[in-house]
């Protein structure tokens, strides 16, 4: 999808009418490929492939153009701020909760290999630090159950256990969550460290129009989609350092239907997905925003003016 959040709203405009022209030729829907274009929005080339042959071959298109243009033409334009206004990971929640998620088509039962691509995909979850603590019961005492609130399952079972294995995807409205548990329960406990347990299950069925108003995410039809999961994890809280040591969930998702560009166009018409998410590292690509951040309608989050 197109988002180009943080530029002025002149350059941003700029942009989008470059992508307009490009290989797509529409305004509206995805802009995903690759484009090679001058410093003032000028397109010279662009394509979406994942062969590389191609790919080559239009990089040295786009350069062949380039080496014919003035160099006037290759200049940012007259009063261009590099400064971005806004960027998602501005609202990265420092001493919150950051999860990191890999996911992939598992095999049938029994195997049917050519059902099984190599496809695979990564995300982020983010939670502020009053959010984190949601994971937590009140009562802090060796075997407390606790039913995690809804803002903690919406999180998760709207915008993160979804089919978006080979592509992306779209989320779900709440109306759209048939099913919602989520539990977490005390397995260990001292003056350190608090040890939980993690089960839940969902269920999330998109049929008819699509329901979060005009966004970025808006599809052009109408949905028929719906995935179930089981879930299962574990995590360490430090009481003194007030954070997770540990944190991992395993789920097992299984699909049924498609959206618009998650890649399941010329595939069965279910499956089944596995999903794993683990505390993200420090690094600078850990700070990479969630792909649905925007529908997160948390108030920490920053939204372009």
């Amino acid at each position: 999808m197109w988002r180009l959040q943080g530029a002025k709203e002149e350059d941003a405009l700029l942009f989008q009418k470059m992508a307009n022209e490009g290989h797509y030729r529409k305004t509206g829907g995805t802009r995903q490929g690759i484009y090679v274009c001058t410093a003032n929005g000028t397109l010279l080339s662009s394509v979406n492939s994942l062969n590389p042959n191609i790919v080559l071959e239009t990089v040295n298109l786009g350069l062949d153009k380039w080496n014919k243009l003035t160099m006037h033409s290759r200049y940012l334009p007259i009063g261009f701020n590099p400064v971005t206004s806004h960027r998602w990971e501005d609202s990265f929640p420092e001493n919150g909760l950051i999860l990191q998620g890999a996911k992939a088509d598992l095999l049938s039962d029994p195997p049917e290999f050519d059902n099984r691509g190599d496809r695979w995909n990564m995300d982020h979850i983010w939670f502020n630090k009053e959010e984190m603590n949601l994971w937590l019961p009140k009562e802090k005492r060796l075997g407390e159950i606790y039913q995690c609130p809804k803002i903690i399952q919406d999180r998760l079972f709207r915008f993160h256990l979804v089919d978006n294995v080979r592509g992306q995807t779209l989320p779900f409205a709440p109306e759209e969550i048939k099913e919602s548990k989520l539990n977490v329960k005390i397995i260990g406990i001292d003056e350190q460290i608090i040890n939980i347990e993690i089960t839940g299950s969902s269920e999330a069925i998109a049929k008819g129009p699509w329901l979060l108003g005009e966004n970025d995410w808006t599809p052009p039809h109408d949905l028929d989609h719906k995935i179930k999961t089981n879930l299962l994890g574990k995590a360490s809280y430090d009481i003194k350092k007030e954070s997770f040591l540990k944190f991992e969930i395993l789920a097992i998702g299984h699909w049924f239907g498609k959206t618009e560009n998650n890649g399941r166009k010329f595939g069965p018409d279910s499956g089944r997905i596995g999903i794993l998410y683990n505390i993200a590292d420090k690094s600078q690509s850990s700070r990479i925003a969630p792909a649905f951040v925007d529908l997160y309608n948390a108030e920490w989050i920053k939204k372009p003016n």
